[in-house]
């Protein structure tokens, strides 16, 4: 979302956009004029404010089902999580969304927010593409771990299998 700031048009911060659907949630409550459980008050109120809860990833993921949904028409800004397609999100770059920037197609906008890992051979980081690799780091995937041996630096897309001798040696 955007506001004028001297005359300058700016990105609103997340604490600034929970407040508004905050506001908005609030409204919303009073205008169906009727008494609501706390259920109810909450599902309305809670996915305007989850956002500005600063919590870790693991944390995240186990509220997961009280984050928003994405949307097409949106403005996001970097750290705001939503849900798609039954995952976890992070905005990695402030935009307007459209239809065609879903997250899972839009790496340059959004990563996945999963569990944390050592990525020590004993606990491997979970690969579904869309990740940069640290070398020294291991990563599964399809039952298969694989250790990076040197930085990609950027995200990239392809199966470990594919970028054995580039990026990463097979380890079992």
């Amino acid at each position: 979302m955007k506001k004028y700031v001297d005359g300058v048009v700016v990105d609103m911060t997340v604490e600034e956009i929970a407040v508004l659907q905050k506001q908005a949630a609030i409204a919303a409550v009073q205008e169906r004029r009727r008494d609501l459980t706390e259920s109810e008050v909450l599902a309305l109120l809670i996915p305007g404010i989850i956002n500005t809860a600063q919590v870790d990833d693991n944390t995240a993921l186990r509220m997961r089902t009280y984050y928003p949904e994405w949307q097409s028409g949106a403005d996001y800004s970097a750290g705001h999580k939503v849900q798609y397609d039954g995952k976890l999100w992070r905005c990695i770059q402030g935009h307007s969304s459209i239809t065609g920037w879903e997250p899972e197609h839009t790496a340059s906008l959004w990563e996945q927010v999963c569990e944390s890992h050592t990525g020590e051979l004993t606990d491997p980081i979970p690969y579904e593409g869309n990740m940069a690799l640290t070398a020294g780091l291991h990563y599964i995937q399809d039952g298969m771990i694989y250790r990076c041996t040197r930085d990609t630096g950027n995200p990239v897309y392809n199966r470990l299998e594919e970028l054995v001798g580039l990026y990463v040696e097979e380890v079992s």
